[in-house]
């Protein structure tokens, strides 16, 4: 019988998703435009759907190094049983052995350290639960952090299924390249290809998460660190074409540590390339030599290149080419130039404990008031900046929020009792456990399910969700900086929030507003 338009439209939707409770199976097979793939129950939340290292684009090997991702299309048939590779990233050395196994074992997961890489990378996975709640659900989408040159997926730490059990949410992750393989810096090459892998993923989600039971209208970029600063990138560069309805940016901006410039870049590149033995004269010699070479080659050359002045971010990164990454973030800002959509902008009350502990390890040491100085022009002034920018001259619907509490399973011994730079992850995510090997608190455990239900009201209703879930929206005129988990950590009485501060209690330190950031570099 010929199908009427109707019904050809709704199979058009669903693109294969089961949307009867009583039909679908955990794990189901799913089409996608990558093929149709298998999932399991995921291992701590069996009534969740685990899809695991689907390709969302073609290995970027051989001539695909170093250049932007191009769409994997296939109709085979995938079992997405276990996560993808993490790109390739200079693993951090083994914490040491005198910390406290908690501290230990969370610093080993955030370090990568013995972490199996390969180029073959750019893998997306997806959580679901579409036997239960609404049919379409809302999807967040995450991005991962490491200063764009450690850090991925490929484990537990940032999985979704404990937000996806507990919340009428699709989750989606992936990887993208980082360091000299995502962020090339020869002058007559594409920069920033690691951004353009983040681009073609959220395209992914955009033509695929319906078949997952997601909607495709409400799709929820959020990221942390470069993560965070990856979600405003991606809210600069893609004004024409959205796909996400909202966006959070935690603790990260796109002007936190000064973006590249194309000359920097260069110079870092022909310093890379000659360590790697591409000594050619001529650019497309040593591109072409610079492919050649293995993968361990160029992470052992750009490692040589690191000194005091780049041991935190290393030695490539986003670059300056006006259209991914662009030269004044302040000028767009001021002209409105960024994609017109709620926002929520967050950090943490003390960023610097985790660097603190992470250069001490390398042997360095910073004053105090460096520190003081880097929380501010490197995380409170800009995200105040950004929400300022939204709330009060783009009248956005828009969320400024300072997280505040350290739990025994996550302390740091720099943290000074207070929130270091992503204190607030394993929470949100509820994997303290898998990750510390300790037990959290009931305290961490109320803390974690109040960011995930905010965050699941913002990812249902962008506009309104977040009020109705008691935060009242940012003005820079009024107390409306939402403090989270400002109550003692320790006391049976502890509430998450929210209460309220003022913009100027937490911008002492800043420039008068709208500050535009670090120079480039």
């Amino acid at each position: 019988m010929k199908a009427t338009t109707g019904t050809a439209a709704l199979a058009a939707a669903l693109s294969g998703f089961v949307a009867s409770t009583s039909a679908f199976q955990i794990g189901q097979a799913v089409k996608t435009t990558s093929g149709t793939v298998t999932g399991h129950p995921a291992p701590n939340a069996p009534q969740v759907g685990e899809y695991l290292g689907i390709p969302y684009a073609q290995p970027p090997l051989g001539n695909l190094r170093f250049a932007p991702p191009q769409p994997y299309r296939s109709d085979r048939m995938i079992t997405a049983s276990s996560h993808g590779r993490n790109c390739p990233s200079r693993s951090a050395p083994a914490p040491s052995s005198q910390l406290p196994p908690s501290v230990y074992n969370l610093l080993a997961d955030l370090g990568q350290v013995g972490d199996h890489q390969n180029e073959d990378c750019l893998y997306i996975n997806v959580w679901n639960k579409p036997q239960s709640g609404a049919a379409k659900k809302p999807v967040l989408v995450w991005i991962h952090g490491g200063g764009f040159n450690v850090g991925g997926t490929n484990g537990p730490a940032y999985g979704g299924q404990f937000i996806v059990d507990t919340e009428d949410v699709v989750f989606v992750n992936f990887n993208y390249r980082l360091n000299i393989f995502g962020f090339p810096g020869a002058y007559d090459m594409v920069k920033n290809v690691g951004l353009l892998d983040q681009r073609l993923a959220v395209e992914w989600v955009r033509d695929n998460i319906a078949a997952f039971g997601g909607d495709s209208s409400r799709i929820i970029l959020f990221g942390q660190s470069a993560g965070g600063g990856s979600v405003e990138y991606f809210n600069y560069a893609w004004t024409q074409d959205p796909i996400i309805a909202g966006s959070i940016a935690m603790s990260g901006s796109a002007t936190a540590f000064g973006n590249l410039l194309p000359a920097t870049a260069n110079s870092r590149w022909i310093s890379v390339a000659g360590r790697a033995g591409c000594t050619q004269e001529a650019p497309d010699a040593v591109l072409a030599c610079m492919r050649s070479v293995s993968m361990e080659t160029l992470i052992s050359a750009e490692t040589q290149g690191l000194d005091d002045t780049n041991a935190l971010q290393g030695m490539f990164g986003p670059t300056i080419d006006d259209k991914t990454v662009f030269t004044d973030y302040n000028n767009l800002a001021q002209k409105n130039v960024f994609i017109q959509r709620p926002t929520i902008y967050g950090n943490n009350i003390y960023e610097a404990g985790l660097f603190i502990l992470i250069l001490a390890g390398l042997g360095q040491s910073r004053t105090p008031e460096y520190w003081r100085t880097f929380d501010a022009k490197g995380f409170t002034c800009l995200a105040t900046t950004a929400a300022i920018y939204r709330s009060n001259r783009a009248s956005l619907p828009t969320w400024r929020y300072i997280y505040n509490p350290v739990f025994p399973n996550i302390h740091l011994p720099t943290d000074n009792n207070l929130a270091w730079h992503g204190a607030e992850l394993l929470p949100l995510f509820g994997t303290d456990e898998l990750i510390t090997k300790a037990p959290s608190t009931a305290q961490e455990r109320v803390m974690g399910k109040y960011l995930r239900g905010a965050f699941a009201a913002f990812a249902a209703d962008p506009v309104d969700g977040l009020t109705k879930y008691g935060w009242k929206r940012y003005s820079n005129l009024s107390d409306t900086v939402v403090q989270l988990g400002f109550d003692d950590p320790s006391s049976p009485k502890f509430s998450p929030g929210p209460t309220y501060g003022t913009t100027e209690a937490y911008n002492k330190d800043c420039a008068p507003f709208p500050d535009p950031g670090q120079p480039n570099k």
